[in-house]
């Protein structure tokens, strides 16, 4: 409930008046110099934390050439949507025809328009090639999961950058490296199984953008550590600055 600043009385539902029923003074302007200097104070500290922040935001992306190096090269990752992954024939029940070149991005499109749920079914429940498939599904998936987590670096970057921090940046790349290499690790697992050559299922070999994709974050969780540390440092040298200047 509201109170008079003057007298401190509590003032009732039906107090409307300006004036306060036991003091008389009036409320809306009571001590008002020393509010507007209050509201002053508080608009000039909110524009000068604006614009730490808005200075540290520019700084983290585009402070140095590195910093500008690590932004650019937090979209480089994505171009493994299109490398190929690798080189060959595949052909299952639920992908109309054989691809000389398996990329991401036309393996994304074979299941968009030529995915068959029925069929993908009886596959995975198949006691023949059931595993194959499944190990086959689990590539794919973690190769998605790396391009999730390299879009989630793209936002994390902007998120981080007024707190001049990357260690988010760092972790998110990592893992996408880790599911590129896993991918490509159960995906020589799967080229071995007998059974996927007797069949058919898949005849050629693993191609260089699963190694490229690997690279590619790898490099941004070099990049992430290297620009953390001088923003770390930066944050410290400002600190010691302001410190020394209330001295």
């Amino acid at each position: 409930m509201a109170e008079c600043p003057n007298c401190q009385y509590k003032l009732k539902p039906w107090d409307v008046k300006a004036e306060c029923p036991k003091c008389g003074i009036n409320i809306p302007n009571y001590n008002w110099e020393n509010r507007l200097d209050e509201d002053s104070e508080k608009a000039e500290l909110a524009l000068k934390k604006f614009g730490i922040t808005w200075s540290h935001f520019k700084s983290a992306l585009f402070g140095r050439k590195l910093r500008i190096v690590r932004f650019v090269c937090t979209f480089l990752p994505l171009i493994a949507l299109i490398l190929p992954l690798a080189t060959g024939s595949f052909s299952a029940p639920f992908i109309e025809r054989p691809a000389q070149t398996i990329s991401l991005l036309n393996i994304t499109l074979k299941m968009i328009t030529a995915i068959d749920i029925g069929a993908a079914v009886k596959l995975f429940s198949s006691e023949i090639i059931g595993s194959a498939v499944l190990l086959m599904m689990i590539c794919v998936v973690l190769l998605y999961l790396a391009v999730v987590f390299g879009v989630l670096n793209f936002v994390f970057v902007l998120i981080n950058a007024p707190r001049m921090k990357t260690r988010s940046n760092a972790v998110l790349s990592a893992l996408a490296a880790v599911c590129f290499a896993a991918a490509g690790i159960l995906f020589c697992v799967f080229k071995s199984i007998p059974i996927v050559g007797q069949l058919g299922l898949f005849t050629g070999s693993i191609s260089y953008g699963i190694f490229v994709g690997i690279a590619l974050f790898m490099l941004n969780v070099v990049l992430n550590i290297i620009v953390g540390i001088g923003c770390k440092k930066q944050l410290a040298d400002e600190l010691k600055k302001e410190n020394e200047a209330n001295v």
